[in-house]
């Protein structure tokens, strides 16, 4: 079940980078279609988690230190990650 729920978080963040990525480039349409994946199990309102946690404010937040959201795992909770380019970029 762990290994699911880190290959959705992991699809998670992926779809999250590509939706900043289409943003960047002015593409507002291919990146609302691009996070379509994504909602099913992630919020942009703050606080609204759903299977996943909610994606409002991500940027700068360490992985699984949301309050509002408690099934993060051990593993993702103890990465030391910060969601900054770089980490979502990798």
């Amino acid at each position: 079940m762990k290994v699911f729920y880190m290959v959705g978080l992991v699809l998670g963040a992926t779809m999250t980078v590509m939706s900043a990525a289409h943003a960047a480039k002015g593409d507002s349409a291919r990146g609302q279609r691009s996070f379509g994946a994504c909602a099913a199990c992630h919020s942009l309102q703050p606080d609204r988690n759903m299977t996943g946690p909610s994606l409002a404010g991500l940027w700068d937040r360490k992985a699984g230190t949301l309050p509002s959201f408690w099934r993060y795992s051990p593993a993702l909770k103890s990465s030391g990650i910060v969601w900054t380019d770089a980490p979502l970029d990798r």
